[in-house]
């Protein structure tokens, strides 16, 4: 990432390591005055280990200079998220009706969703495996650019088909974006503040599940379509540059293929024995731990991608909804979640990420609950308020759940294979829901979503999370040079 503005409020560190002086270095290092005037030289004795992380701090994360500039970024950055999601949000209840417009149905819409996933979890690997390489920030800003351009293609496109087509490939090139996110999360988060600072990120996303669903049915009542997409649009530019000139990088890009990955392929079985273990030695050494962790991503995203077409049409059709009242009962998620996010973000830093987690999730079970057995609108909105409280729990506690156990030089490509197992989980959602929408009902397919999540937690409930020792996540740190954020504070 290209640092701009963001670092002219920052003091300079330009650090040195002169001669060794017995068991401390003499670390010379320039800060502004309090007046902002030229830098001044100052001088501290460190002890060996000291100066040695904070060499490689500055080598990988020139950017990261003290907790509370980490602070700022992450709220930064949770700005972002709040403005993206929105202007993403905005669109959600309003596809179903545009399809309606184009002639489509609940099979188009399905295939459009699926489209999207298909493509993000093909990327999704890949996407991760960049933002460790080549810098988060070059992967933040290349997704919010090509959301600007598919949600143009969303307002100008004059068939299902079109939609479809710039669904898959806003799916492809934004995959990057939340491994990114979290894992600049994770380049400045204190160990023992991971999923609150994950909240703080997840929250402001949440304010988009507060602000768009209401913002695009209002605009949609009042003015059409259109109208909506372009405050769409409009958002996303903003989201776009804020991040261009307020966040800077926080992991050094390597841009180094490594010596065994840049041999060339062949098909002996030798290579393949390597490749195998080479991958192996990037993933957690507890694999049953991980696997039931991604199951648990997949189930939920699975979950709500199964009953996100017939829903819409559902709630437009069978209950007679407006899209304001749709959007309305959408915002009580986005409030939950976010009141949630602030308040309860640091539950599994507290109380442990797998109860956490199991609570979470099965709070997230009411919003299929409740439409399966409810028609006033009161009610779903109810369950969705709890749903929304589920999700703040139990989406920081599985994502800090697996930057505990990963190892530290590859936490971004883990959480991008997070990313690759709620991928497959929109894309089944929408496959299945294509091919089982003749013969069931709307409440069966709730119903059915409820089953799948409530399977994944039982997978959880027979393994043990067990995170790597902080002594062992401090030692790879040392060993990899990666920076330590709480040697900051």
């Amino acid at each position: 990432m290209v640092v701009p503005l963001a670092y002219t409020g920052l003091p300079f560190l330009n650090q040195e390591l002169p001669d060794r002086v017995g068991t401390t270095y003499l670390l010379w290092s320039y800060h502004r005055d309090s007046a902002g005037g030229l830098p001044k030289k100052m001088n501290t004795q460190l002890s060996h280990a000291e100066a040695q992380g904070n060499s490689s701090h500055q080598a990988l994360h020139p950017s990261a200079a003290g907790p509370s500039d980490h602070k700022r970024i992450i709220w930064i950055l949770s700005a972002c998220m709040a403005l993206q999601m929105t202007s993403f949000v905005i669109i959600l209840p309003l596809f179903a009706r545009r399809f309606r417009e184009l002639g489509a149905g609940v099979e188009l819409l399905g295939i459009s969703a699926m489209a999207y996933a298909l493509a993000a979890t093909l990327a999704a690997p890949f996407m991760g495996a960049l933002a460790d390489r080549f810098g988060r920030r070059r992967l933040v800003l290349i997704s919010l650019a090509v959301y600007v351009l598919a949600f143009s293609g969303y307002r100008f496109a004059t068939s299902a088909i079109v939609i479809i087509i710039c669904r898959a490939l806003a799916g492809a090139f934004t995959a990057g974006l939340m491994p990114a996110v979290n894992g600049i999360v994770a380049d400045l988060a204190p160990m023992d503040r991971r999923a609150q600072w994950l909240s703080i990120v997840s929250g402001g996303a949440s304010i988009g599940w507060i602000a768009g669903p209401v913002l695009g049915g209002v605009l949609y009542d009042r003015w059409g379509y259109g109208a909506a997409l372009s405050v769409s649009i409009l958002m996303a530019v903003i989201t776009f540059l804020m991040a261009l000139l307020m966040i800077p990088e926080t992991h050094k890009p390597s841009g180094r293929i490594s010596q065994a990955t840049s041999k060339k392929w062949t098909l002996q079985p030798s290579h393949w024995k390597s490749s195998l273990h080479t991958f192996r030695s990037t993933l957690p050494v507890s694999l049953s731990a991980f696997l039931a962790l991604l199951f648990i991503a997949f189930a939920v995203m699975f979950a709500w991608a199964f009953i996100e077409p017939r829903f819409m049409f559902y709630a437009y059709d069978d209950l007679r909804w407006s899209s304001s009242i749709l959007g309305l009962v959408m915002s009580t998620y986005g409030i939950a979640m976010t009141v949630g996010e602030f308040g309860l973000g640091r539950s599994s830093d507290r109380l442990g990420r797998k109860p956490v987690i199991v609570v979470g999730v099965l709070l997230f079970l009411a919003q299929f609950i409740s439409l399966a057995l409810f028609r006033n609108y009161l009610w779903i909105a109810v369950g969705f308020v709890i749903a929304g409280l589920g999700n703040a729990l139990y989406e920081p506690a599985l994502s800090a759940s697996i930057l505990d156990i990963a190892p530290v030089q590859h936490q971004a490509r883990n959480l991008g294979i997070k990313s690759t197992a709620a991928s497959l989980g929109n894309i089944l959602g929408p496959a299945l829901v294509v091919l089982f929408n003749p013969y069931l009902g709307a409440r069966q397919i709730f119903l059915a979503a409820t089953s799948m999540v409530g399977i994944s937690l039982l997978f959880l409930l027979f393994v043990q999370v067990q995170p790597r020792s902080l002594a062992y996540q401090r030692h790879e740190i040392a060993e990899k040079g990666i920076v330590d954020p709480t040697a900051a504070k």
